[in-house]
């Protein structure tokens, strides 16, 4: 059944994400079953978060039109405006949603005089709610509770169970601008308590502050939601987008180079993919040159889509954000060099220390910057190649020879600003979506340093972690019964003996078996420190294996239901 919200140009597009729709399915099915579950989506911009909820969507209304469970899909980045505007909008959606599957006009859901008088005329929660928000208005708090608790009571009502598909959810917190709501966050948290025919999956792109509103101990919503990453495509998907794209597969080298430049991420797969496929007669004449020169118009002239996606973000969170002026200093001089520590930016943009750690909060807070243990980087590399070439007043033309590009073309080449490289801070959150994936499963001890096989525990609760104190930090704890302490280190060197014992105390002191993970490896020193004290190890190349193994095992898992 097509959805009006999901054009079918954009589903043929639809790739990978098999795991994450998997969890979702299983989100449908618990909730079918009476037991709901609630997942917050977080991911960069434009990474695909709003596809896969139309696309989850979309398969639930094929497989189980007339099924127990409907969905209702709503983006709050239109919607969040006033409380009342708010309240009036939310109830016409949820109803347009329950009653017509995402078919249809929409326009008489609307507005409450198009709403009683046609499709939910005989809905008597409908009519009740619409009736209490109107005689609310000097109330605005009230007004979104009864518009929040409309869903349960038209599920009730309509003998079925809704699921709730929020984009933009961090948006609800516009809200708490009006002094007569004050506290958006505890509202929904009363109301989700209030519901059992409802289930939630929302999602944000504002990746900072959802993981505030989901993991903070002082947040409302503290553990009310399961975390799911929806991260950068591995190579392999990667190359499946651009065949959908081009319509063949690409030559050797192609898929490999769009990965690397692209770092997995779908929009800049996109626009890359499409540019090069005009810089040849034929898909079948691309060379891994193409895609560097269509890399390079992409992000460096203005007509390219990543250009203005690329000005759009850097304006809009330094908007967002205090300190304008150092804020931009701060971006260009990460630009020139990655992974500094505080001391270092503090030192080049001539502020102190406890000055420069303002800003770069600031910086975190938007989304902008990461930090990996004391260092700070780009959180999106392609970002950082456009700051690193539009302050330095580097434009190319988009008609530019490939000669013209040439020393552009071969500082890509060299890496000079490190494009492939992943952060640390994103390669953590994929561990610990990795680790909500072990199930008992039994795999190659190879893969974390030991002999043998090697059987993988379930952990209910996989978290990063930091004691009230900040003493310790590691960037996952998994527990049930046993506890795993885990660190990522994602950089271009062998971990040694050094950091492992900084892990190992840490793991000691939590009670819980180290598991450390090198982008680059370990040093023998390392490795035989790691067999004396019982630390699991692995590499980069173990993580896309065991990666691998544990998505064939859900497959399987899958089919066999």
């Amino acid at each position: 059944m097509p959805i009006p919200f999901y054009p079918s140009h954009l589903r043929a597009l639809f790739t990978d994400r098999e795991r994450e729709l998997a969890q979702l399915q299983q989100a449908t099915a618990d909730l079918a079953a009476g037991r709901p579950r609630h997942l917050a989506l977080f991911g960069l911009r434009r990474i695909g978060k709003t596809l896969l909820l139309l696309e989850h969507a979309a398969r639930l209304l094929e497989t189980a039109p007339s099924g127990p469970v409907r969905p209702v899909y709503i983006d709050f980045e239109e919607l969040v405006t006033s409380p009342e505007l708010f309240s009036r909008r939310y109830v016409g959606l949820v109803t347009f949603w329950a009653l017509t599957q995402g078919q249809g006009e929409i326009e008489a859901f609307l507005t409450p005089t198009a709403l009683l008088g046609g499709p939910a005329a005989g809905l008597r929660s409908v009519t009740q709610t619409m009736a209490a928000i109107e005689n609310a208005r000097d109330d605005p708090a009230t007004q979104v509770t009864l518009a929040l608790d409309l869903p349960e009571k038209l599920a009730q009502e309509l003998d079925c169970r809704l699921l709730l598909l929020l984009d933009e959810f961090t948006e609800f917190a516009v809200l708490g601008n009006y002094p007569s709501v004050r506290r958006p966050w505890h509202l929904f948290r009363a109301a989700m308590q209030r519901h059992e025919h409802l289930g939630y999956i929302v999602a944000a792109s504002a990746i900072h502050a959802m993981e505030a509103i989901v993991q903070e101990g002082n947040s409302p919503l503290f553990l009310q939601f399961e975390m799911v990453a929806v991260s950068r495509f591995p190579p392999d998907a990667t190359l499946a987008l651009a065949e959908r794209i081009l319509g063949v597969t690409p030559p050797p080298g192609v898929g490999r180079r769009l990965h690397q430049l692209t770092g997995g991420h779908p929009f800049y797969i996109h626009a890359v993919t499409t540019r090069m496929s005009n810089l040849t007669a034929t898909p079948s004449d691309l060379q891994p040159e193409d895609v560097s020169q269509a890399f390079v118009l992409e992000v460096l002239s203005r007509r390219g889509q990543i250009y203005h996606y690329c000005r759009y973000l850097y304006d809009v969170s330094l908007r967002l954000a205090r300190g304008y002026g150092i804020l931009k200093a701060i971006l260009q001089v990460l630009a020139e060099e990655d992974g500094l520590t505080l001391t270092e930016v503090a030192r080049r943009i001539h502020k102190g220390a406890s000055t420069t750690r303002g800003y770069l909060r600031a910086l975190q807070e938007v989304d902008l910057v990461v930090e990996e243990g004391g260092e700070y980087f780009y959180r999106d590399p392609v970002l950082r190649y456009w700051v690193g070439a539009v302050t330095q007043g580097i434009e190319v033309d988009p008609a530019a020879s490939r000669a013209t590009l040439a020393p552009l073309l071969a500082d890509l080449e060299a890496e000079r600003f490190r494009l492939a490289t992943e952060l640390g801070a994103a390669k953590e959150a994929e561990v610990r979506e990795l680790l909500r994936d072990f199930a008992g499963q039994t795999v190659d001890g190879d893969l974390f340093g030991l002999s043998g096989d090697f059987r993988l525990p379930t952990f209910h609760r996989v978290a990063s972690y930091r004691s009230p104190d900040g003493q310790i930090e590691v960037d996952a704890l998994a527990e049930n019964g046993e506890r795993w302490a885990v660190e990522v280190k994602w950089r271009s060197k062998a971990a040694g003996k050094k950091e492992l014992a900084a892990l190992l105390e840490k793991a000691q002191s939590l009670s819980a078996r180290p598991w450390f993970i090198s982008r680059s490896g370990f040093t023998p020193a390392a490795r035989a420190y790691a067999a004396e004290h019982g630390i699991l190890l692995s590499t980069r190349a173990d993580l896309e294996k065991l990666r691998r193994r544990l998505r064939e095992s859900s497959g399987a898992d899958h089919r066999t239901r």
